[in-house]
C-alpha cells in the first residue's frame, strides 16, 4: 500500500514580489475603504454638520455672518454653545473695502454689554470716521470660553476673506476655555494631539465617535462631583486647582505658546498684519478666587496672621497691617490672599508701587485660573516679536488712566470683563497702534482723538449687561459653596427704559426689537438725540437692511424740521442715499430723498429723483405733487401743469395739487 504524502507550509509556492505587493496594498486599503464607506453612509444619512465659520445671511445672500453653531466644533458636553457678536459683512470684499477681523474670548466679544459697547464695534465706528471714503468692516469672531485652540482653528477661514489686519485680544481662557488644560471640555494636554483632532472632526465618523463619547460622559456625570454649573463659566471648569508652577499650570502655558506661535506664523506667511494685545484683569478690587497652600504650611497660623492684618487695616493702622500681612506671605509663598490684602495695606500706607507688586503676586497665585497669569502676557510679547506681529500694550493703556496705576472696579466689572469705559480704552489702544504703524494706509488726517471717541451703545445695552453680571455673580465661583444662581426674572422695572432692558435680558425681546422700542420711546418723549443714537446703533448692527437707514433718516428729518437744523436734514439725505444703495427700486425712499433735495433748493437733483420715483410708482400722489412743485420752481411750467393734472387724475380731491395748478401761469 502506497504511503499518503502530507503537504507542509514549506511545500507551498511562495508569492511573487508583485503579488506580495498587491496583497499588502489590499490589506492596507481595507480599513481605509471601511472608513470611507462609513463616512459616506453617515453623510448620505444626513448625520453631522460642517459648522462653518461664516454662512450667507438669509434673504441677503450678498452678506455673510458667523455661523450660529460654529462653537460646536469645540464644545461637546455643552448644550447651549456660545455665540459671537454676529457682525455682517460683504461676501465679496468691496474695491474700497477695509476689512479687519478680531479674535478672542468673552472680553473681545464685549461681555456683558456686547453690541456697540464691545471694543471692536467702537473701533469700527472710529475707523469709519477716519476713512469716510472706504467701506470699513470690523468682523468680531470672538466667543466666550474659547482659547488659542479656537483662534488657530479659525485662521484659515478668516484668511479666505482677505483681511487687511487681524486683531487678537486673548489669553484668559487657556485653562478653562474649550479644550484647555483644566477644562471640562478637555481632550488632554498634548497640543499637537488636540490640533489633530480639530483637523479631523469635520469628518462625520469622528463626529459620531465624539457624540458617543459625550453621551457616555453624560451618563457617568452623576458619579462625579464638581462646582455648581449655573453658568457657562462654572460649567467649563474641569480641574479647579491650578497652583502656580504646577504641571497643569505649565501645560496651559505650553498650549498657549504652541498655538499662538502657529497662529502668528500662519498670518505672517499670508502677509496679513497682526495686532495682538496684552490682556488685563481686575487686580485691585477682586480678591483671589481660591487659596492653595504648601504642604508644610501651618494654615491656622497663616489665617490668623491674615485676619490680624485685615483687622489692623480696617482700624486704620496701615503699618501694623503691612507687618502682619507680610508675615503671612512668608509663612506660605503659594497662598494668594495674604498678598492681596498686603496690596491694600501698601495702598493705605501710600506705597502704590509696592501695592501693585503685591496685587500681581496675588493674581499669580489665584489657583482658580480665570485670570491669565503674567506669563501669558510675557508669551504674547515674545511671540509678537518673533513673528513680526505688532504688540498692543493694552494692559498698560488701561493702567495709565487708573488711580495709582492699578486696574480695579473703575475699569473692570468683576474679575476681568471691562466696564464700558474699559472697553473704550481697549478700542483706543488698538486704534492708536493701527494709526502709529500706518498698516491701513498713511492718510490718517481724519483721525479721531481718544477724547472724542464715543461708544455707540444704548442705555438698554448697559442695563441688560448689568443684569447679566448680577446673574453671573449670584453663584459659584463668586459665592463659593452656595447653590446655583437663581434667575433674575423677578426684576422690577421702574421705568419704560428699564422694562425694555429687562425684556432684552429675559429674551422676551430681540436686541433689534428692544433697541427699536427704545428709539420709539425716546422720540415720543422728545429725547431726539437719544432716539437718533439708538437708530444709529441699529444701522451699525444691520448694515444690509435698507429699512434701518430709512428709520434713521425719517427721525433725522423729523428732528431737523422741528429744530430748523439744516445739518440734520443734510445728514438725512446721506442716510436715504445709503438706503437706496441697498434698495434702489424703492419708490417711497426715492421720493423722500427727492423731497429733501427740493426743500434744499436743489431743483435739478430733486426732479431727477422724483421722476425716478414716478417711474417706479406712478400712483404716489405725494411724489407727483412734489414733482409738480419742483418743475414749477425750476421754471418748467408746462411740465408742472401736466404733473399737477396727473395728481388730480389719481385723486380728484387733492386740494394742494388743485391749488398749485391754479397758481401756475397760463
Amino acid at each position: 500500500m502506497a504511503a499518503r504524502s502530507t503537504a507542509t507550509a514549506s511545500d507551498a509556492t511562495p508569492l511573487s514580489g508583485r503579488k506580495r505587493t498587491v496583497f499588502t496594498v489590499a490589506m492596507l486599503l481595507v480599513p481605509v475603504l471601511f472608513f470611507a464607506l462609513a463616512e459616506g453612509v453617515l453623510r448620505v444619512a444626513g448625520y453631522g454638520q460642517d459648522y462653518p465659520l461664516f454662512e450667507p445671511v438669509e434673504n441677503h445672500e450678498d452678506f455673510l455672518v458667523q455661523g450660529r453653531e460654529v462653537a460646536r466644533r469645540y464644545f461637546v458636553h455643552t448644550e447651549d454653545v456660545p455665540n459671537s457678536q454676529y457682525d455682517y459683512f460683504h461676501r465679496v470684499k468691496p474695491d474700497n473695502g477695509l476689512r479687519i477681523f478680531v479674535q478672542g474670548g468673552s472680553s473681545a466679544a464685549g461681555f456683558p454689554f456686547y453690541y456697540g459697547a464691545a471694543f471692536p464695534r467702537q473701533l469700527e465706528q472710529r475707523l469709519q470716521q477716519t476713512f469716510p471714503d472706504r467701506m470699513v468692516e470690523v468682523i468680531n469672531t470672538s466667543m466666550s470660553a474659547v482659547n488659542s485652540y479656537t483662534l488657530l482653528d479659525l485662521a484659515d477661514e478668516i484668511l479666505e476673506h482677505e483681511p487687511d489686519a487681524v486683531l487678537i485680544y486673548a489669553g484668559h481662557n487657556e485653562y478653562f476655555g474649550a479644550l484647555g488644560a483644566a477644562s471640562a471640555e478637555s481632550l488632554g494636554r498634548n497640543p499637537a494631539l488636540v490640533r489633530t483632532y480639530l483637523g479631523l472632526q469635520r469628518f462625520r465618523l469622528v463626529q459620531a465617535m465624539r457624540g458617543g463619547l459625550a453621551a457616555l460622559a453624560r451618563a457617568r456625570a452623576g458619579e462625579r462631583s464638581g462646582p455648581p454649573s449655573n453658568t457657562l463659566m462654572a460649567r467649563m471648569v474641569g480641574e479647579q486647582q491650578v497652583p502656580l508652577g504646577s504641571e497643569v499650570y505649565e501645560a496651559g502655558l505650553t498650549q498657549f505658546r504652541s498655538n499662538l506661535s502657529l497662529l502668528l506664523a500662519r498670518y505672517a506667511e499670508a502677509g496679513v498684519p497682526v495686532f495682538i494685545g496684552t490682556v488685563a484683569s481686575n487686580e485691585r478690587d477682586h480678591q483671589p478666587f481660591l487659596n492653595v497652600f504648601e504642604a508644610d504650611t501651618d494654615e491656622a497660623a497663616y489665617e490668623a496672621a491674615v485676619r490680624a492684618g485685615r483687622a489692623a487695616l480696617q482700624a486704620g493702622d496701615a503699618e501694623t497691617a503691612r507687618r502682619r500681612l507680610a508675615e503671612a506671605t512668608t509663612m506660605d509663598t503659594l497662598a494668594a490672599d495674604g498678598f492681596y490684602w498686603l496690596g491694600h495695606a501698601h495702598l493705605a500706607a501710600g506705597a502704590p508701587n509696592a501695592a501693585q507688586e503685591a496685587f500681581l503676586q496675588a493674581r499669580e497665585r489665584d489657583a482658580l485660573r480665570f485670570r491669565a497669569p503674567e506669563a501669558i502676557n510675557e508669551s504674547i510679547r515674545a511671540l509678537a516679536a518673533e513673528h513680526g506681529a505688532t504688540l498692543v500694550e493694552s494692559e498698560a493703556h488701561l493702567r495709565a488712566v487708573t488711580p495709582d496705576g492699578l486696574i480695579g472696579q473703575t475699569l473692570m466689572i468683576e474679575h476681568l470683563h471691562p466696564t464700558i469705559a474699559g472697553y473704550t480704552l481697549l478700542a483706543d489702544a488698538f486704534y492708536n497702534r493701527l494709526r502709529d504703524t500706518e498698516a491701513l494706509g498713511a492718510d490718517w488726517s481724519r483721525a479721531v482723538p481718544d477724547s472724542l471717541a464715543r461708544p455707540r451703545h444704548t442705555t438698554v445695552d448697559s442695563l441688560a449687561g448689568l443684569l447679566r453680571v448680577q446673574q453671573l455673580m449670584t453663584g459659584w465661583p463668586f459665592r463659593p459653596g452656595e447653590a446655583p444662581a437663581t434667575t433674575l426674572l423677578d426684576v422690577e422695572a421702574r421705568s419704560r427704559v428699564e422694562q425694555i432692558a429687562v425684556d432684552l435680558y429675559e429674551k422676551e425681546a430681540s436686541w433689534r426689537g428692544a433697541t427699536d422700542a427704545l428709539a420709539t420711546h425716546y422720540a415720543t418723549t422728545g429725547r431726539f438725540d437719544d432716539a437718533i443714537h439708538a437708530r444709529e446703533a441699529i444701522v451699525q448692527e444691520y448694515p444690509f437692511l435698507s429699512t434701518t437707514y430709512v428709520d434713521l433718516a425719517n427721525l433725522l428729518v423729523e428732528q431737523g424740521r422741528t429744530t430748523g437744523d439744516a445739518a440734520l436734514l443734510l445728514r438725512a439725505e446721506e442716510v436715504y442715499a445709503e438706503a437706496l444703495t441697498l434698495s434702489p427700486e424703492n419708490a417711497a425712499v426715492t421720493g423722500l430723498l427727492g423731497a429733501l433735495k427740493l426743500q434744499r433748493g436743489a431743483h435739478g437733483e430733486a426732479i431727477a429723483l422724483l421722476e425716478r420715483a414716478r417711474r417706479l410708482d406712478g400712483t404716489n400722489t405725494q411724489v407727483l405733487y412734489n414733482l409738480s412743485g419742483a418743475y414749477a420752481l425750476d421754471g418748467q411750467i408746462a411740465e408742472a401743469r401736466a404733473t399737477a393734472e396727473a395728481v388730480l387724475a389719481v385723486d380728484q380731491n387733492h386740494a394742494a395739487a388743485r391749488a398749485l395748478l391754479a397758481s401756475l401761469p397760463q
